[in-house]
């Protein structure tokens, strides 16, 4: 298996509930902007905010998408998440050619 450079990223966030997790990444998958999205949790996520530490229950989203949709995703993200800070981490990643391949499909254009 050859493994190209990074073409495609890993963006991560996170939502409060399961029920908004669905319909959040449902959304990004009909715009065209995420190929695939794994749902993970829930989670416990400690973190500060406004002063204090903060311990929630939270599903951690996992999306895979085109480098080249980076920024309509992330301004998707700004425009859709309920949160007033959402966390929003882009990971570059190394893939299968044929997976790579398949990303960049489901996400070159706009449906």
């Amino acid at each position: 298996m050859t493994i190209e450079q990074s073409t495609i990223a890993l963006v991560i966030t996170t939502l409060d509930d399961s029920h908004a997790a669905d319909e959040f990444s449902g959304r990004l998958l009909d715009e065209g902007l995420i190929a695939c999205v794994n749902r993970v949790g829930p989670v416990v996520s400690a973190y500060r905010w406004q002063g204090k530490v903060c311990r929630d229950e939270e599903y951690q989203l996992h999306m895979k998408t085109s480098l080249d949709r980076i920024d309509d995703l992330k301004a998707a993200i700004e425009r859709l998440h309920p949160y007033e800070c959402p966390e929003v981490v882009i990971l570059p990643a190394q893939s299968s050619q044929s997976y790579s391949e398949w990303v960049q499909q489901c996400v070159q254009t706009s449906p």
